[in-house]
């Protein structure tokens, strides 16, 4: 009879091992360390090594190896129609002493001199975990506590899972399918604030339908509101609209309300959206949950950035945020994706212009200064072009003075943030 070790996983059901004295010993790393680490307890010829995982009542615990055979690792693995194919299987025969020669000298198990795979269409191995995420937040899904893999799936993926299984020939590894990555298996017994906290990781190109995110048009007063809804709702049939929602988080939270989808696509009515634009961007599955900023441009001083762009919001993150800073999107993890989107004809009238400019600046001279932020700031206090250029300037200039007058006033700096303070601000001004 030749000695056994069983390798035993943490959040998995192991199975009862079929020889009467087993040596049992936690999954670390890979086969390789583990095999590295028990070899020099090893008495007989050959040893037999599986996962606890594995059902063994079809494998030939008897099997004796032929002659020429005997310098061989032998693997016992699923056949492809099992659903769960791997030819790196987890039930090994391994020759002690060949064994030994070689383990220094190799990175990978699969590196042995001589494998010898073994197909059993009736070997069985328990499916793995599946959890279905939410893309406002995948890795909430994603469990700790678990030495194992689990198929981590977004809800709103209708599509059959890879006929796979994972190797723990090698280091352990998340997997990721498709253009956007709605199918995932990963490892747990990991601290990570987002996927991309998971050291390694392999990719497979695999086909599936991805469901656009929601369109949500927000106007209020704007002359131009009507005219680019309408150009919107012909290009693209499920935009949504909001319309004359006081206050600006009520509207970005009667927004997110309409939608439908974990992200949505905030569209401002001053932006004429650019023919290459197609809102099919989809949210990083892998990184914390936060909000997109695209890039739209400035016909008054010529800059591109995320001012007045269109946003790709985090529908969680959008409805939990409460009590914003001076920028709503900016109170919330945020990034930026150096895309057009259009441009913003925000200089429509000289109330909208000053307005516009005014908040602007505010939130420029607010930030931590950087080579870019200082740059902005002075492309909006230089009189552009096109109409109503100058209430542009005038009202970057008003912000300018009203910044250095309240910068130690959080309070004062934050009336700026509401539509009804700026139409009044305006009045007295003008």
């Amino acid at each position: 009879m030749f000695d056994s070790v069983m390798v035993r996983f943490k959040g998995v059901k192991n199975k009862k091992s079929p020889f009467a004295i087993t040596r049992e010993v936690p999954f670390v790393t890979s086969y390789l360390g583990i095999l590295r680490s028990v070899i020099n307890d090893i008495d007989t010829d050959f040893f037999w090594f599986f996962a606890g995982f594995v059902d063994m009542s079809q494998i030939d615990i008897d099997y004796i190896p032929e002659q020429h055979e005997r310098d061989q690792i032998h693997v016992w693995h699923t056949s492809k129609a099992s659903g769960v194919y791997n030819k790196e299987g987890n039930v090994m025969l391994i020759p002690t002493k060949r064994f030994k020669d070689q383990m220094h000298n190799i990175d990978y198990l699969r590196d042995f001199n001589d494998i010898n795979y073994h197909e059993e269409p009736k070997l069985y191995l328990d499916d793995i975990e599946k959890t279905f995420f939410s893309l406002s937040n995948p890795v909430s899904s994603y469990k700790a506590d678990n030495l194992y893999y689990t198929w981590l799936i977004n809800r709103n993926c209708n599509c059959k899972l890879p006929n796979f299984y994972p190797s723990f020939w090698e280091d352990e590894k998340m997997y990721t399918w498709g253009s956007t990555k709605d199918i995932m298996l990963v490892p747990g017994n990991k601290v990570i604030s987002q996927l991309y906290d998971i050291d390694r990781s392999v990719h497979y190109e695999y086909d599936y339908d991805v469901k656009p995110m929601d369109i949500i048009f927000i106007s209020y007063d704007e002359p131009n509101a009507d005219e680019n809804w309408n150009k919107l709702k012909e290009r693209f049939p499920r935009a949504k609209r909001s319309h004359g929602v006081k206050g600006r988080t009520l509207a970005y939270h009667t927004a997110a309300h309409m939608s439908d989808t974990d992200y949505f696509f905030a569209v401002f009515p001053t932006i004429e959206i650019s023919n290459s634009f197609d809102f099919q961007f989809q949210p990083d599955r892998l990184r914390e949950a936060c909000h997109y900023i695209f890039h739209c441009k400035n016909p008054v001083n010529g800059l591109e950035y995320g001012h007045r762009a269109v946003i790709l919001y985090n529908k969680e993150l959008c409805l939990s945020t409460n009590k914003p800073g001076l920028d709503f999107t900016l109170s919330q993890p945020h990034t930026v994706v150096p895309i057009l989107c259009g441009t913003s004809n925000f200089n429509t009238t000289p109330e909208i212009s000053w307005r516009v400019a005014f908040r602007e600046v505010i939130k420029l001279c607010e930030m931590k200064p950087t080579i870019e932020s200082r740059f902005r700031l002075k492309k909006w206090c230089q009189l552009g072009e096109g109409n109503n250029s100058q209430w542009v300037h005038k009202g970057a200039l008003d912000a300018k003075e009203y910044y250095e007058a309240n910068k130690h006033n959080q309070d004062a700096l934050m009336l700026s943030y509401e539509l009804s303070w700026l139409k009044e601000r305006f009045q007295t001004t003008s």
